[in-house]
């Protein structure tokens, strides 16, 4: 587990390298936030070599967030692309279209056309009340998989054609691994009788890790993708009004105590985030640079492209599901996934035909 003053340390030297591009779906609030500050001041002394798109529904609070980090970072550039609901497969497609023509427009310090870093944050209440999209599916599961899983297939082109590898990081279940046993794998929407936080969790993780595999395995030396666990860390979303009231009374009782033994701040939580865009965590095959010590990936292989971690950026050493992987794994998973995607797409290319 790395010191935050080493991830600090680590992530000063981002400026050293190409000028940055990086798409932040969720950053209008919570640790999306956290991760433009920390870009922002990452870049303050190095004039343009910073460009972000911060994605979200909140106008106000993306105007804010904006403002904030052009006081750190003068010499970037912040652009804000309205989503209305990131659960609905059509709005992501929406939202990755804008970025691709801003992009193809008015490449960042004349191109290439490209994407360095694409962090997704968001998230459906976990407490509120379960719903299903327009679409077809669990606003909750969409959020976290598959809507994301969607930016990463829109984004690829962009993702693939940066001067160096680009970096997918995924926030919410990584190093989790709840037990599954063989024959019952956690692929698809949990069954009524599993379904809540744990579950969605647990699914969530198993169809990420694989998933992630692949598309390392398939854009080797071109891609890094991550998905982290950030722990508790302190924000707004805990007082929303999307909580429960007993849930933000308790919230309020608790929070003091837990500030001091558990919480982690938005600075350090920002600061883990931006490092998994360090060459710590380098696409599979990448040369590194030498004495850099690379994370173990979810095959427990050394910069092995697909990492699932801890919320101080930390490997579990292990064979991610050692138990239930077979062959075929990867492949019911993709297929899954996919199935699942087109099926949308095709439905709402129907509807607007």
């Amino acid at each position: 587990m790395p010191s935050l003053a080493t991830i600090k340390a680590e992530i000063s030297k981002l400026p050293d390298g190409p000028p940055l591009v990086a798409a932040l779906p969720g950053a209008t609030t919570g640790i999306g936030s956290y991760i433009a500050t920390v870009l922002a001041t990452t870049y303050a002394k190095h004039g343009s070599k910073l460009r972000v798109y911060i994605v979200g529904r909140n106008a106000v609070r993306a105007e804010s967030v904006i403002a904030g980090c052009q006081r750190l970072s003068p010499g970037s550039e912040w652009r804000f692309v309205s989503a209305t609901d990131l659960a609905l497969i059509s709005e992501v497609d929406r939202c990755c279209d804008e970025i691709i023509k801003q992009e193809t427009e008015a490449p960042f310090h004349g191109g290439p056309v490209r994407l360095d870093l694409l962090y997704m944050t968001y998230c459906y209440p976990i407490l509120k009340e379960r719903h299903t999209t327009p679409e077809g599916l669990d606003s909750f599961l969409s959020t976290v998989y598959y809507s994301r899983i969607r930016f990463i297939m829109n984004l690829l082109p962009l993702l693939t054609a940066s001067p160096k590898p680009g970096h997918v990081i995924s926030v919410y279940t990584g190093s989790f691994q709840d037990e599954v046993e063989p024959g019952k794998l956690p692929i698809g929407l949990p069954p009524d009788s599993e379904y809540g936080v744990a579950g969605v969790r647990k699914y969530t993780a198993f169809m990420k890790t694989f998933l992630f595999e692949e598309l390392a395995e398939k854009y080797a030396g071109r891609l890094s993708l991550t998905h982290i666990y950030p722990g508790l860390v302190d924000g707004p979303g805990f007082l929303s009004d999307d909580m429960p009231t007993w849930f933000r009374i308790t919230w309020r009782i608790l929070k003091p105590i837990l500030r001091h033994i558990y919480m982690t701040s938005p600075e350090d939580c920002g600061a883990v985030m931006v490092y998994l865009a360090t060459p710590h965590f380098p696409a599979k095959g990448q040369d590194v640079p030498e004495g850099v010590k690379t994370a173990t990936s979810s095959q427990d292989q050394l910069g092995g492209g697909a990492y699932s971690v801890g919320q101080r950026a930390d490997s579990p050493n292990k064979v991610a599901y050692s138990n239930v992987r077979q062959e075929d794994t990867v492949k019911l998973v993709w297929d899954h996934t996919m199935k699942t995607l087109e099926d949308i797409e095709k439905a709402n290319a129907a509807k607007a035909g």
